[in-house]
């Protein structure tokens, strides 16, 4: 199986360093976080961007996603005030059109948490009706919006696979203008069945992120320093014929010498996921 990393543990590094890291580091492709230091809105020339993804291309690695930074950021598809709303949606637009210039294929969408005094079914709303506006945007520029599927902890309306595909089938698209990413730390939190998440996906799953904890707190923790079962995983995903990527996505702990953890996430995936 293909695997690859999120550039945002290599917060520290300039934008292209952190990328020329991944590709020394031996991964098959590369996730484009979206927040500073690296590929955010406007800081990069639309040039500078089509090079940098013809360069990585060149090297052999694939572009795997586009990564909005929305856990923590200002963003959000469901804030009840409307200019937060409208700036988030111009933003998600932002990333698509640079997911467009550096040769990626999606996006990651992350729903946020309805805020205290706000329904889930309000933020929910909010999220849809939002991310409609976003997927008109996307669809002009031949860009996949892929789904993230979250834990309880971090929002109340989409935390089962399940609720995924009730949103996509609500927005209306089809399997190459929409997909699914289940995230490995967030399904050893939620408690939901490996299998049965794999299974509700079917063919929308489209991304798996990897990373672990001990089922408390999203940790972001490296393979094998939580209590996530990896080596079923590895099982289920070759039952099911999986081609997508296996993308790491590690934590702000590991920021400040990422590149030993990521050589060891790396190591022990490839034992894994053979």
């Amino acid at each position: 199986m293909k695997i690859s990393t999120a550039t945002s543990i290599l917060v520290n590094y300039p934008f292209k360093d952190a990328v020329d890291a991944v590709v020394k580091t031996g991964f098959d492709g590369v996730d484009i976080w979206c927040g500073r230091p690296h590929m955010y809105r406007h800081d990069y020339s639309d040039t500078f961007i089509e090079e940098l993804g013809n360069s990585i291309r060149s090297r052999g690695l694939r572009i795997v996603s586009v990564m909005p930074a929305f856990f923590r950021y200002p963003f959000s598809l469901t804030n009840p005030v409307q200019a937060i709303r409208d700036d988030s949606i111009n933003y998600m637009k932002e990333c698509a059109a640079n997911a467009k210039r550096i040769g990626a294929q999606s996006v990651l969408v992350v729903p946020i948490s309805n805020l205290r005094g706000q329904t889930r079914e309000e933020a929910r709303g909010l999220f849809i009706q939002n991310l409609a506006k976003v997927c008109d945007y996307a669809e002009q520029m031949n860009i996949r919006l892929d789904i993230e599927v979250l834990n309880p902890l971090i929002t109340g309306f989409l935390y089962e696979t399940k609720q995924a595909v009730q949103i996509i089938r609500e927005l209306g698209l089809g399997h190459d203008k929409a997909g699914i990413v289940l995230d490995t730390g967030h399904l050893n939190i939620s408690g939901e069945n490996v299998k049965s998440a794999l299974e509700t996906a079917g063919d929308m799953l489209k991304l798996i992120h990897i990373n672990d904890n001990n089922t408390k707190e999203m940790q972001s923790a490296a393979p094998g320093e939580g209590c996530f079962n990896f080596e079923d995983l590895g099982r289920l995903l070759k039952d099911t014929n999986y081609t997508g990527f296996l993308s790491l996505e590690l934590g702000w702990q590991y920021s400040f010498d990422p590149v030993p953890v990521l050589e060891k996430a790396l190591a022990v995936m490839g034992n894994i996921f053979k």
